[in-house]
């Protein structure tokens, strides 16, 4: 499985160094640098409350403020919306995963990754869900209730929720991509992407409740 990672992290290095670097900040919102020699630039991307440099020609993705590589996985998903972001704006029209492209054949194993946790942990913990999302994610509350829109990366938005539940109806959690998501990511890497975002948000919960107690 590593050295299939390896493989497609190399292909998409390969097809990042052969993109227009101008076209490339142009259409994913990212801050591009350039560096005499006019050979060496630097992307520089927020995703998920953290900040990273991806280096072109030779596509190394580095944590902004340690300068350590990033996991593999984060170094495709920011590789992959590079070269392939289209430049549209987010629509506002939000669609759960199992309606993105593929989405039901994963649907299940999505929800018990990332949803099913998320609703499990923060269900009896709804302030701390918000907290983390304002604070570390710099979410804003959406339009209807228990919602938060995260901007996962400068053009591809998520929309959170939480209904916490009580005796009766257990709690649920959901994540909901914007109908251009497709566009800029395939499902695989949506799948990655909400992962993390239900990853972080878990570590960082259960340190400030093992703080409390």
């Amino acid at each position: 499985m590593r050295d299939n990672y390896e493989a497609v992290l190399e292909q998409a290095r390969q097809q990042f160094a052969e993109k227009n670097t101008l076209e490339m900040a142009r259409s994913s919102g990212a801050a591009l640098s350039i560096y005499p020699p006019l050979s060496w630039r630097e992307f520089v991307l927020p995703y998920l409350g953290r900040i990273y440099r991806i280096l072109w020609p030779t596509g190394e993705v580095l944590s902004y403020n340690t300068n350590q590589a990033a996991p593999t996985a984060t170094a495709l998903i920011l590789l992959h919306y590079l070269t392939g972001a289209p430049g549209k704006p987010p629509q506002g029209k939000w669609l759960p995963f199992n309606r993105l492209w593929g989405g039901s054949s994963y649907s299940a194993a999505f929800s018990k990754r990332a949803l099913n946790p998320l609703a499990e942990f923060f269900g009896p913990r709804p302030g701390l869900f918000k907290q983390l999302l304002l604070e570390k994610l710099n979410a804003r509350p959406g339009k209807e209730a228990n919602t938060y829109l995260v901007m996962a990366l400068p053009r591809l938005p998520l929309l959170l929720r939480l209904e916490p539940g009580d005796q009766e109806v257990p709690a649920s959690a959901s994540i909901l991509f914007d109908a251009v998501a497709n566009e800029y990511l395939v499902t695989e890497d949506l799948a990655a992407l909400g992962e993390s975002a239900a990853a972080r948000l878990l570590r960082w919960g259960r340190e400030l409740a093992s703080d409390k107690n």
